[in-house]
């Protein structure tokens, strides 16, 4: 008796049998595993491995920067006062009582005002470390900005008539595709600004090599293991298959 053929089921996976199919799947999965093994992660840290940003060990800035600033915020309020004491009693004369009552609140206002621009100074304190250089400023609202060495593109030194005075210059390091400095570090002694600024563009210009060499040592050692590419090796391997 004759077996009627078995119809196929159109949910059925039909088998792959052309071999240009084969050689673009081998060709893909090959890529995968090469892009796979491009970049190592290393070991997953857990919560206690996290590096504090409190523990970090910072340097203060000169001291001569609160004391720069602590000079000009006094010179800019004695002239603002003056300038207030003139307008309430000789060119728009108040009652004494209430001339006197805004001077002395405008010398209270202006005198808060110099004590926390002198202590925001000293809050200022940056570090430099193996991969990054890091920067903690702010008086309440504390702002700490790590920048890589493989961002940094750029190190400015700029120094005012004020700041030249001290022996200060304000230190400055942009970043790849921003036009603002990503760290703006104000308060440095002119010579050591020099030597950090020398520092900051040779970790930079090492980090900036480092994957590139990365990547030459990768490409020579499968050049010396076997100078067929991986994605030709695999074609091979599927057309002797």
């Amino acid at each position: 008796m004759d077996t009627p053929p078995h119809s196929k089921s159109p949910l059925a996976p039909s088998p792959i049998t052309d071999p240009s199919t084969l050689n673009d799947t081998s060709s893909l999965l090959a890529v995968k595993a090469t892009s796979a093994d491009a970049y190592d992660h290393g070991p997953r840290l857990s919560e206690d491995d996290y590096i504090q940003l409190a523990d970090l060990p910072l340097s203060n800035i000169d001291p001569n920067y609160p004391k720069l600033l602590l000079i000009m915020s006094s010179v800019v309020m004695m002239i603002i006062i003056t300038a207030l004491t003139m307008f309430l009693l000789i060119i728009k004369p108040l009652p004494l009582i209430i001339a006197t009552g805004f001077i002395a609140l405008t010398i209270l206002v202006a005198a808060l005002v110099i004590k926390l621009i002198h202590l925001k100074a000293n809050k200022i304190a940056y570090g430099l470390f193996k991969h990054e250089m890091v920067l903690r400023e702010g008086l309440f609202w504390v702002s700490t900005t790590a920048l890589p060495y493989t961002r940094l593109q750029h190190v400015n030194l700029s120094q005012g008539p004020a700041e030249r005075r001290f022996n200060l210059v304000t230190l400055k390091c942009f970043s790849a595709g921003s036009g603002l400095a990503e760290i703006d570090l104000p308060g440095l002694n002119a010579d050591l600004a020099e030597n950090l600024r020398q520092h900051l563009l040779s970790q930079a210009a090492a980090s900036h090599q480092l994957p590139a060499t990365k990547l030459n040592t990768r490409e020579h050692s499968t050049s010396v293991d076997d100078p067929t590419p991986a994605i030709e090796r695999s074609q091979q391997d599927s057309h002797n298959g």
